[in-house]
């Protein structure tokens, strides 16, 4: 069910930034964050996080979970700011955005549980509307 997640969501990005007037920015931001979290289900998103891993493996002397993990607190403060102060998300927050669920499968800790419990419960509550509006 990611993958037709994944798929609507991504529709549905595509055609609001077509109709750039008809569209708040909040809703663009949540079907980003829906497709980030799907996209993080799905085995593509699997693969993505691996390869990331075995790219930062290579940077002797650092450990690869520390700099993701690193990464995904920036990213998250830079989506925070973005949204709660600046009240508007762009092309570079929107990115942020829909990268760091994958961001959070190769990290360690509580900051991984974390992560992990918020995109199933997106994935959740994704699937389940779907299925209301398809009739399943």
């Amino acid at each position: 069910m990611s993958w037709a997640i994944l798929i609507t969501a991504i529709g549905l990005i595509w055609v609001i930034w077509k109709r750039k007037k008809l569209a708040p920015w909040w809703l663009k931001a949540a079907l980003v964050a829906i497709a980030g979290c799907a996209l993080a289900d799905v085995a593509l998103g699997a693969w993505l996080a691996n390869r990331l891993m075995d790219l930062l493996s290579n940077i002797p002397g650092v450990p690869p979970t520390l700099i993701v993990g690193g990464a995904v607190l920036v990213g998250l403060l830079f989506v925070f700011y973005a949204i709660w102060v600046d009240k508007s998300a762009d092309k570079r927050e929107m990115v942020v955005l829909f990268l760091l669920p994958t961001l959070l499968l190769p990290a360690v800790g509580p900051l991984a549980n974390a992560g992990e419990s918020a995109t199933a419960g997106t994935n959740e509550i994704s699937s389940g509307s779907i299925g209301r509006l398809i009739g399943g």
